[in-house]
């Protein structure tokens, strides 16, 4: 649905997908990166979606600098690139145990073994 320029500033920006805790708690971004994403996500998310009725100059250099005509120039720009990118990455799990082919070897039980013959 196309709403008009202030209809999107007026919205804070938030990615419960890719940052859950939010953009201040994930370590990606400084504080003053966080601020220009919560401020003008929306709006950049609208402008990519062509869903913007009234964009202005601003607004114009903001989509050829996403097509790649343009180097950004304003923090906020630089900070949805940024945004982009990290969003985009494959995640990152930690695990204590180790995964491979090689430890099925490992833990595997040998029938032959009398508990008998043990003692």
């Amino acid at each position: 649905m196309m709403q008009s320029r202030d209809y999107y500033l007026s919205r804070r920006f938030f990615d419960d997908k890719h940052y859950p805790y939010g953009f201040s708690r994930s370590g990606d971004f400084t504080l003053s990166e966080v601020q220009a994403l919560e401020k003008h996500g929306v709006l950049f998310q609208a402008l990519m979606e062509a869903k913007v009725l009234d964009t202005n100059e601003e607004d114009k250099l903001f989509i050829k600098v996403m097509k790649g005509k343009k180097q950004p120039q304003t923090l906020a720009q630089k900070a949805w690139l940024k945004y982009l990118k990290c969003s985009k990455r494959a995640p990152v799990w930690l695990t204590t145990r180790k995964l491979g082919a090689s430890n099925d070897q490992l833990y595997s039980v040998d029938d032959d073994f009398d508990l008998e013959d043990a003692i």
